[in-house]
């Protein structure tokens, strides 16, 4: 996952911006950051970790990009290395950034085929909580982080990727009484070998979307399949919908969205071009902001 994360934020670093677009290209040199506890569940305090542009009086309110790390439920932090220069290369292009802690698997346990699939749910239900309450305190002070709340970009790898999704669109699955956050209305999300718990429960709620997927993905699935590949009779076997699923969904819907396939890649070592990356930060400029419509396939 490392390796997959950081061969992504290389990329961010190797385009050279032929015009300066706000929300496409870096048109702030420095980057302020400071960390925040958002909430406490249990025996953990939550941390996130906020990064402005300096020096950003060009418009009252910034739109907020979210970042939510990757690790298979069992490692990543907020601010590994690669998720810092992620962050601080986002808010060069205008962004109010955020980067979250959220609750992991105990030491001793694997998001795996021998953790049971109800353990597995309560895992994706406590993450996407921790999304969730993220959002609503940086709602409940977007006045000082001058965010606009009406625009909530969320960007996840992997884990990352399936916590955001199902806040997005199995918000019913995996929140319990989700009307303490009916007020936190993603704008968008940027999704990389991510997935959802069920695909057809999509309809009304979909949301400009962006998808990164290998097609020979063996953990999470690209189409329909089980995660980590279970067999049937493995007490983890759980089935999941990938990207290809729920862009079928989106486009049977007529939402925007953006399926990236590719042939030859698998979970790890996640190569995406450079000129695929850029894409999503225009089709996030074109789409959220210009409210223009857009679908398309890509394979490559």
């Amino acid at each position: 996952m490392n390796n997959k994360v950081a061969t992504f934020i290389l990329l961010f670093f190797s385009f050279i911006a032929l015009s300066q677009t706000r929300y496409i290209d870096p048109i702030f040199e420095t980057v302020t950051s400071k960390t925040y506890n958002y909430s406490v569940k249990g025996k953990d305090t939550l941390k996130l970790d906020v990064y402005e542009p300096e020096n950003d009086s060009l418009v009252e309110k910034r739109a907020l990009f979210v970042i939510v790390h990757g690790g298979g439920f069992n490692s990543g932090k907020r601010n590994d290395l690669s998720l810092i220069n992620l962050a601080e290369n986002v808010s060069k292009k205008g962004y109010v950034v955020t980067s979250i802690d959220y609750r992991l698997l105990g030491k001793g346990d694997y998001f795996g085929c021998n953790l049971s699939a109800n353990k597995k749910i309560k895992i994706y239900q406590n993450a996407a909580d921790d999304l969730l309450s993220a959002l609503q305190y940086l709602v409940n002070y977007k006045d000082n982080f001058r965010i606009d709340d009406s625009k909530i970009v969320l960007l996840g790898v992997s884990a990352g990727a399936e916590t955001a999704l199902n806040v997005v669109y199995n918000r019913e699955l995996v929140i319990k009484n989700s009307d303490r956050y009916a007020d936190i209305k993603p704008a968008a999300v940027i999704a990389v070998s991510g997935a959802i718990l069920n695909a057809d429960l999509i309809n009304k709620n979909t949301v400009p979307s962006v998808f990164y997927h290998g097609v020979n993905d063996k953990v999470v699935p690209y189409g329909k399949g089980a995660h980590h590949n279970c067999d049937l009779k493995s007490k983890g076997f759980l089935i999941i919908d990938g990207s290809k699923r729920i862009a079928e969904k989106l486009e049977s819907l007529n939402s925007s969205f953006i399926l990236y396939s590719y042939l030859k890649q698998e979970h790890n070592d996640f190569d995406i071009p450079n000129d695929d990356i850029k894409e999503a930060f225009v089709f996030v400029k074109d789409i959220v902001f210009e409210k223009k419509f857009y679908q398309a396939k890509i394979t490559q």
